[in-house]
């Protein structure tokens, strides 16, 4: 997917190419158009360009976005250029227009005296993100004083978002990793002239508290029974950028209970979750999922480009024990970009429920722990 081009010998990138203008390849020197930015499925497609003689046909891409001439022999289309670093500020871009279409988004914008590689500025001051967002994209450039940068720019009450390439996907970027002004540019108990009385009183150093023993009434602690609540087992997050999350907790009617979720990016984004009950039998069938999803996804046993089926190509499946009326199962696929992918469905009577999650090597250990809480869960139980 390229996000490369020349116009009028100027290396020009996505976001600075008007709809409809024709631009040339610098590889082939054939012309190309831009495509905006749209959602497929669940995925965001950032704005990039292609091949007018590829519209029709499947996009190809490459890991270091640079083509060799032997490479359009064999394959009989050019997939472009990409320059990393360009790349990524183009998706960048392209993703915080999408999730702020009122705000103003411009490359290589300044705050102050320092220019930031994607500025977002709002029209009014937006919780938490202050001002605006300003992006910088590191690529094999790390001589940048991360921490008086991150100070300058939350300063001046815009947040800050670190980018490198483990933010990126092939047309995508997670942005979970933002310090936002709040609550990180919150002011520190120094320089508090200007603050009401009880403010500066609130933060100033006190002298050292004095601890001693109360009895609590046992009626208080019984206050704290959870019967007939949902009550959360245990949560480990399945990837190390963005929100993405399995669950084991006990639900109203005593069952324990399996869930798999997310949360889209973008501010005020929808959570998508599948909840699914689970017996004393699913731990063994889950152990055994997690011990077959190491060598496959992520181990020597992954397929290879040649070996996988497409679009998707499923790596193993546990089959849980749901309830009498619902089957449940819980899938690990990979995607046509490469991704490992999690499902979690049930199915119903009159419908399917599922939802299906971007995971990387984080998940395994996850998972590993949450069978092992699961089993003393239910150890305990038959006691």
């Amino acid at each position: 997917m390229p996000y490369l081009a020349l116009l009028d010998d100027t290396r020009v990138i996505p976001p600075q190419v008007d709809d409809g203008e024709t631009v040339s390849c610098p590889v082939c020197e054939q012309p190309m158009a831009v495509v905006k930015s749209h959602e497929r499925g669940n995925a965001f497609i950032s704005r990039h360009f292609r091949h007018h003689e590829q519209e029709q046909r499947s996009e190809i891409s490459t890991k270091s976005g640079q083509v060799t001439f032997d490479d359009l022999a064999t394959t009989g289309e050019c997939p472009g250029e990409s320059d990393e670093h360009l790349k990524m500020k183009s998706i960048a871009y392209a993703r915080l227009e999408h999730d702020f279409p009122d705000a103003t988004v411009e490359l290589e914008s300044g705050v102050g005296d320092r220019i930031a590689d994607v500025l977002v500025t709002f029209n009014e001051p937006c919780h938490p993100y202050g001002k605006g967002i300003a992006v910088e994209a590191q690529y094999r450039n790390h001589g940048k004083d991360i921490e008086a940068v991150t100070e300058h720019y939350l300063d001046r009450e815009y947040s800050v978002a670190w980018l490198d390439e483990a933010d990126f996907t092939e047309y995508d970027v997670d942005l979970s990793g933002m310090l936002t002004v709040w609550p990180y540019a919150f002011p520190s108990r120094t320089g508090t002239e200007g603050y009401p009385d009880v403010t500066r009183w609130l933060w100033q150093e006190k002298s050292v508290s004095v601890s001693m023993e109360v009895p609590i009434p046992g009626e208080f602690w019984a206050s704290f029974d959870k019967s007939g609540e949902w009550v959360t087992v245990a949560q480990r997050r399945i990837r190390k950028k963005g929100r993405a999350w399995v669950t084991i907790s006990r639900s109203p009617t005593g069952n324990l209970t399996f869930q798999l979720g997310k949360k889209d990016w973008g501010w005020n984004a929808d959570t998508h979750r599948v909840t699914v009950q689970l017996e004393q039998s699913d731990c063994a069938e889950l152990r055994s999922f997690v011990e077959t999803l190491q060598p496959k996804a992520f181990g020597q046993e992954s397929p290879s480009e040649a070996e996988r089926e497409h679009p998707w190509h499923d790596l193993t499946t546990a089959w849980l024990a749901g309830s009498p009326r619902v089957t449940a199962w819980l899938s690990a696929s990979l995607s046509p970009d490469g991704d490992v992918v999690l499902s979690l469905g049930k199915k119903h009577p009159k419908e399917t429920d599922r939802v299906t999650v971007q995971v990387d090597e984080s998940v395994v250990p996850a998972l590993q722990e949450l069978t092992d809480l699961l089993e003393t869960a239910f150890e305990i139980e038959s006691d």
